[in-house]
């Protein structure tokens, strides 16, 4: 069965300065846990905060984009930049690490900086991450924050960067962005684009999460929902029950605060404390595939994926730790009922489905 997970933020452990090429204890993947998975393509992440202290965004990304290409240098791992390498690398039981965008502070509004990026291999490209750029709104800020943007959807350079984009067989990745941005997108593609990692509005609301008339938009330019298992876009009721049980440990959180300065090393020690911490209260599996399923009985088979986010969560459904435990969602799909046809659909070949089309 091929597997394809569409969203993993491990190299943000890499910049911080973790060695992730040896087995770690801690996290959702690293390359021996990866090697050792079932999953044969695992997207990895490019992201840059506008928040950061580091001022040159188009320089943190490109040294990112360094680091995933230096921890993938073994003989069982390449780095695809198209559909045929993917092909190849299927045929040759390789390891994918394609590598992929989320949010555009890397351009520096600099379409010439959108060019490097595809010439060096770009996957897909996330216009936003959180936070909202001169050109495009995000789905935090058009919920939180609407009186303060700059643009409201996508203005003409957002237009530009989304043609350029689909123009040179870039796949559109809208998990992050707002609701205006993404019609705005909708209503410009020319080919098929994907929500990476999000889940099901109608089943938890959570701003991340999409809405059905977005749902059915993606089936129509025959895109892709990678669903995504962080138990907060899952399940409503675990906000509280999450609330409930960090104040347990509000000692051990301040003291990582206190340990580590930037606040990205925070984040990072935060989620791996957290992870062991919260997965008692974490819901099932089931609940995880009732997204999956959601997907399904809205817009068809042919259009659901997994979009872990492993390594940008502190938890994951219960009894699911890490990469290894990734085939979970197989073992729920077969108690529903479904085919291996079908599982292997939802699993990995959706993906390559999308590929196609946009390669003709």
């Amino acid at each position: 069965m091929f597997v394809a997970d569409l969203h993993n933020d491990l190299v943000q452990r890499v910049i911080e300065g973790e060695d992730v090429t040896k087995l770690t204890l801690h996290g959702h993947t690293d390359i021996p846990r990866l090697l050792k998975s079932e999953i044969d393509l695992e997207i990895l992440i490019i992201w840059v905060s506008s928040n950061s202290k580091e001022p040159n965004f188009f320089k943190r990304a490109d040294k990112m984009y360094d680091e995933i290409e230096r921890i993938s240098s073994h003989e069982e791992i390449v780095i695809p930049k198209k559909l045929s390498d993917i092909n190849k690398a299927i045929n040759n039981n390789k390891l994918m690490l394609p590598i992929s965008m989320e949010g555009g502070e890397g351009l520096e509004n600099d379409i010439n900086n959108l060019y490097h990026f595809i010439e060096r291999g770009l996957f897909y490209f996330g216009p936003t991450w959180n936070h909202s750029l001169d050109w495009v709104s995000s789905n935090y800020d058009e919920t939180y924050n609407s009186s303060k943007l700059k643009s409201h959807g996508l203005n003409d350079f957002g237009k530009e960067v989304i043609s350029i984009c689909q123009d040179n067989n870039v796949l559109v990745d809208v998990s992050h962005i707002g609701e205006k941005s993404f019609w705005d997108i909708a209503s410009i593609s020319t080919k098929p684009f994907i929500a990476s990692h999000s889940s099901v509005y109608n089943l938890c609301p959570h701003y991340r999460n999409l809405k059905d008339d977005q749902i059915e938009a993606i089936k129509k330019v025959k895109g892709l929902i990678g669903l995504n298992p962080y138990p907060f876009f899952i399940d409503k009721s675990f906000k509280e029950r999450e609330a409930k049980e960090r104040k347990k440990y509000l000692d051990e959180l301040n003291s990582i605060e206190r340990k580590y300065s930037n606040k990205t090393s925070q984040w990072i020690a935060k989620q791996h404390f957290l992870q062991k911490k919260l997965a008692n209260i974490c819901p099932s599996i089931e609940v995880f595939v009732d997204h999956i399923e959601y997907v399904i009985n809205k817009i068809g088979i042919d259009y659901v994926g997994v979009g872990s986010d492993y390594d940008g969560l502190d938890c994951l459904p219960n009894k699911w730790n890490d990469c290894l435990n990734h085939m979970i969602i197989q073992d729920s799909l077969e108690k529903r009922g479904y085919k291996n046809t079908e599982i292997e659909k939802i699993m990995g070949k959706n993906i390559l489905r999308v590929l196609e089309e946009i390669d003709n």
